[in-house]
Parts: C-alpha cells; sequence; structure tokens
C-alpha cells in the first residue's frame, strides 16, 4: 500500500499495549507448549502436533513484536525473549531479526534473502523452502553488527545444546515436539513469506498481500494482516486487525492472500 494511501490513517493510538495485551502475547507460546507436553504425557499424539505447531506459530509472532520492538518491553526485554524463543523454536531469533529489517527496508530487493522465495512459483518455492534458515541464517551472520554475532551464536549453540538434551533423553513426548518444530521450520517461508508476497515485485505499490477472513486471521496468529504490518511496521501484531479495517474505510484495501491463487502457482 502506497505512502499517499495511507497518510490519512489513524494509527499512533495503536502503539501502545496494556499490561493484559503484553502478559497474553509473551504466554501464548508457553500456554501452547505446556499443551503439547500434556498431549504427550496422555499419548495424544494428533494434539501434540497441533499444539506444537501453534507454539511455533505464535513464538514466531511474538519474536516479530520483539524484532519491530512492539511488544511493549525494553530492549532487554526484547533480547531476553527473542533470546528463549531461540533455544524453544530451534534457531536464532536474532538472525531473523537481522534479515527481518533488511527486508523492510528494501522489500523484494535482488539482496533480500528473506522475501527472495515469493519470486518462485509453487512447486519451487516448496522446494527451496527447507533451505531457508540456513540462508537466513548464513545472512545475518555476514550483515550483523558485533552485537547480533554474538547474540546468534549464543542462540545457536543454546539451541543445539537444548536438541541434544531431547534426544538423550529418549522422552517421547519431547522428540514430538522437537520432529514437529522441524517440519515447522522446513515449511515456515511458504505460508510466512511465499503466500504474503507472490505476485508482488520490488517498489510495487502493493508490496505485500493480506487477509480480511476471520478464520484465516485466526489461523495465522493475526500475522497474515501482512499488508498492513509493511504500511505500518510499529503496530502490534494484536492491533492489525483494527488497522485492517481503519485502512478498509479509507478506500485503501490490499490486494488478498486469496487473490489469482491458482494462476500463480
Amino acid at each position: 500500500m502506497s505512502d499517499a494511501r495511507n497518510s490519512q490513517v489513524e494509527w499512533r493510538d495503536l502503539l501502545a499495549l496494556s499490561h493484559r495485551e503484553i502478559l497474553v502475547e509473551l504466554l501464548m507460546p508457553l500456554l501452547a507448549l505446556a499443551a503439547a507436553l500434556i498431549a504427550g504425557a496422555v499419548r495424544c499424539w494428533p494434539l501434540l502436533v497441533l499444539a506444537s505447531a501453534v507454539m511455533f506459530m505464535t513464538g514466531l509472532r511474538v519474536s516479530h513484536g520483539a524484532f519491530h520492538r512492539s511488544l511493549g518491553l525494553r530492549k532487554g526485554g526484547n533480547d531476553a525473549v527473542m533470546f528463549v524463543l531461540s533455544a524453544l523454536l530451534g534457531g536464532s531469533m536474532h538472525a531473523i531479526e537481522v534479515t527481518h529489517h533488511r527486508h523492510h527496508r528494501d522489500c523484494l530487493a535482488d539482496d533480500d534473502v528473506e522475501g527472495h522465495i515469493a519470486s518462485h512459483g509453487f512447486w519451487r518455492a516448496l522446494l527451496e523452502s527447507p533451505r531457508y534458515p540456513l540462508a537466513i541464517h548464513l545472512q545475518a551472520w555476514r550483515h550483523g553488527t558485533q552485537g547480533q554475532r554474538h547474540w546468534i551464536a549464543t542462540e545457536l549453540i543454546v539451541a543445539v545444546m537444548v536438541q541434544g538434551l531431547i534426544w538423550k533423553s529418549g522422552i517421547g513426548t519431547l522428540k514430538g515436539i522437537a520432529l514437529t518444530l522441524y517440519a515447522a521450520n522446513a515449511l515456515a517461508a511458504m505460508p510466512g513469506i511465499w503466500l504474503v508476497h507472490r505476485g508482488c515485485r520490488h517498489r510495487d505499490s502493493d508490496i505485500a498481500r493480506s487477509t480480511r477472513s476471520r478464520l484465516v486471521t485466526w489461523l495465522s496468529a493475526g500475522m497474515f494482516h501482512h499488508a498492513e504490518h509493511h504500511a505500518f511496521p510499529a503496530v502490534p501484531t494484536c492491533h492489525l486487525a483494527e488497522l485492517a479495517h481503519r485502512i478498509d474505510a479509507q478506500g485503501s484495501t490490499p490486494p488478498s492472500i486469496a487473490d489469482d491463487f491458482a494462476s500463480r502457482k
């Protein structure tokens, strides 16, 4: 969405989070982890996989808020959140922070490793998706500051240690959670990047797609209001639905993630 179309949209009042909203954001992945552990304890494996997937999705949502300092926390709090979620999700959130800010600065440019997968058709993107986490970490290491590299190295070491303890423990529940997270990491680029940027081009006025479906919003933990996020990255995820409503009222509804799907495969 172009700056001209968004110039009349009120958004600054959406920046602040209440204490309750902050708590809800931070608890979401932990509650999903608790649900996965309980499901494993009662040997309900489908529920374990579902809860682990929710933990991954909500963990990315909270990490994303930390990237943009939109969780209502101080800097040290954002770093702590990314560190904990790195251990839980199996990768460096500070690495994703580096590439994500590059993605916002020049979205879908040739050197936008985060957005690159959106230039492919469905099947090629699906095949390349498992390599996406490695590409993110490599570019983050190349372009990150010394402080960011310190966080990346520390988080990767801790993540490897956590994985080692999981597999050494022999606990089926933990292994099931870990396997689900491996699959989620391998496929995350498809919904998280390809679906919301497919058909868009560098310097397009509409650089991202969005949704108006309540069901899709719920299933995506609110992160498929993606065009709104690119237009107003400081707005917390939990307020993007209200932002979308205001944008629609201005007659500036962005392209839908459902638009022209079949022809873009």
